[in-house]
């Protein structure tokens, strides 16, 4: 059974760092993004967010109306939406 030269660490790092030298590649091979696709990208992370936070915002209205709970309901699931789409926003930022 063979060792490797390197401890863990030092491979994760070597990873990262060679990550980071293909997004700089890429970059230069690519240039800068459009006015457009900027625009399209906040977009999109609006939408990101603003969808869960209706869902949730919907259902909750419906339980609340169906048991009889004030805004119980509403309230946790807006701010389960928000805190979802929170996620899935910054999951879409630092995507590779």
């Amino acid at each position: 059974m063979s060792e490797s030269p390197l401890p863990e660490e030092d491979r994760t790092w070597i990873a990262q760092l060679r990550q980071q030298w293909e997004r700089q590649q890429r970059s230069r091979r690519e240039g800068e993004p459009s006015l457009l696709h900027q625009l399209a990208s906040v977009g999109v992370l609006g939408w990101v967010v603003v969808v869960p936070t209706l869902l949730g915002i919907a259902l909750g209205r419906w339980l609340d109306a169906h048991w009889h709970t004030g805004i119980t309901f509403t309230a946790a699931l807006l701010l389960l939406g928000l805190v979802l789409g929170g996620w899935s926003a910054w999951r879409w930022i630092h995507r590779p």
